[in-house]
């Protein structure tokens, strides 16, 4: 078993070390990110029901039919960090400067890990713009008094979810995109 004390290494699901802070895009792992994500909840857990990050990033990619394959698996990949460094609440990240220097390099290395060029600022607003439209759709089904206006009218299905099935559900979406990149 390797000995992580005293670097920034982390295990992943596969096994694999990874160095959030310095990450090597040949040690990232869609099987990882898709553990990761299916096993982390929307909304640092505070929600009615468990509802992965996972499941957030499928609807997302899928906000974006309209556009390319390649600005889907953005979309489907936009909260990828988060399998190695965890999600933090919108408020708390806004005060995390150094947070945002790590995520874009783990967003980085994601890319050059799926082999496609980093998003352009274009694409990356669509995928933002539908990250929003999520988070205002979710809040108001999976929040018990936080309602942002206006809530988007979209017909996504927030259940509760397991994450074996969300994990699947992302493996699914992120081989049929990689093929029509």
């Amino acid at each position: 078993m390797p000995n992580f004390e005293g670097t920034s290494a982390i295990e992943t699901y596969s096994g694999l070390a990874i160095d959030p802070l310095n990450p090597e895009p040949s040690m990232i792992r869609i099987e990882d990110v898709a553990h990761g994500l299916a096993n982390t909840c929307r909304y640092a857990g505070q929600c009615r029901f468990y509802y992965s990050v996972a499941t957030h990033a499928v609807y997302v990619s899928r906000e974006l039919a309209d556009h390319d394959p390649i600005v889907q698996l953005y979309g489907l990949f936009h909260d990828a960090s988060e399998a190695y460094i965890t999600d933090v609440p919108r408020p708390v990240k806004r005060e995390l400067p150094e947070y945002d220097r790590i995520e874009r390099d783990m967003l980085a290395a994601v890319w050059e890990r799926l082999d496609v060029p980093a998003p352009t600022d274009e694409q990356w607003a669509a995928v933002m713009d539908a990250d929003d439209r999520l988070f205002r759709y979710e809040a108001e089904t999976l929040l018990s008094e936080f309602s942002p206006e206006p809530v988007p009218d979209l017909s996504h299905e927030l259940s509760p979810g397991r994450p074996g099935a969300a994990r699947q559900l992302f493996l699914d979406r992120a081989a049929r995109l990689r093929e029509r990149v």
